[in-house]
């Protein structure tokens, strides 16, 4: 009897386990496409160079308040790499658990591990506004003609419109290929908003007539990172 009480007891703390993970990998947004370092969705590469798989994928790296995870969520990179054309977009797609509201996005570019940024594609207000929990969704990024070959990091960053003041940010490791051999890439420096105390603060705006600091990126630092040419 004792026995079977134990059994029970251990598949019940199993299940939930396995479905606090579940949940944990389900909850607000996170990039599916191309495949995030760590991620554990199914047909994206096994975790490697160290790395370890990401079950809370979904969840933001911090809030106004505190920085819990770095930039990208992992800064180690991964031995896979998504091929991307330059000239062509890259086809981002997202897990949706929470959207809140939707709010801003960006997209980036750095070819030297994430010391340096370029952002290639923004949305303001409109990034997943109105999805659903679990229902698809996806950006078209594109990339310029004369973006560098080479490998880089893509980062998608995300400040939500409604809910806890939060920065989520997810990064997957790419080659670029069809563009020009080193070369510059010209853009705006991301905005890291409600990302510790010292950084700007964006405060909810679900409304069409609140305040959501759209200025701020309208005043992004200029930026010109330089790629060495390949021989």
């Amino acid at each position: 009897m004792y026995i079977k009480q134990s059994v029970r007891f251990l598949a019940f703390y199993i299940f939930l386990s396995i479905s606090s993970l579940i949940s944990a990998c389900h909850a607000h947004v996170g990039l599916l496409r191309p495949c995030a370092r760590g991620s554990p969705r199914a047909g994206c590469p096994p975790p490697s160079n160290g790395q370890t798989i990401d079950y809370d994928l979904n969840s933001p790296i911090g809030t106004h308040d505190s920085q819990d995870s770095p930039i990208c969520k992992s800064t180690i990179a991964s031995a896979t790499r998504t091929i991307v054309k330059a000239g062509q977009s890259i086809q981002t797609s997202y897990s949706v658990g929470a959207s809140h509201g939707g709010g801003h996005c960006q997209w980036a570019l750095s070819y030297d591990s994430g010391k340096t940024w370029v952002v290639v594609k923004t949305l303001i207000r409109e990034c997943l506004k109105g999805v659903g929990s679990g229902q698809p969704y996806s950006v078209s990024v594109p990339l310029p003609a004369n973006t560098p070959n080479g490998k880089a990091t893509f980062m998608w960053l995300w400040n939500n419109a409604i809910g806890n003041r939060e920065l989520y940010s997810n990064c997957a490791d790419i080659e670029i290929q069809g563009g020009s051999n080193g070369g510059q890439l010209k853009g705006v420096v991301p905005l890291i908003a409600n990302y510790g105390s010292r950084s700007l603060l964006i405060p909810e705006f679900p409304l069409a007539s609140q305040g959501d600091e759209h200025q701020a990126f309208a005043t992004r630092k200029a930026i010109t990172i330089s790629v060495p040419p390949h021989s």
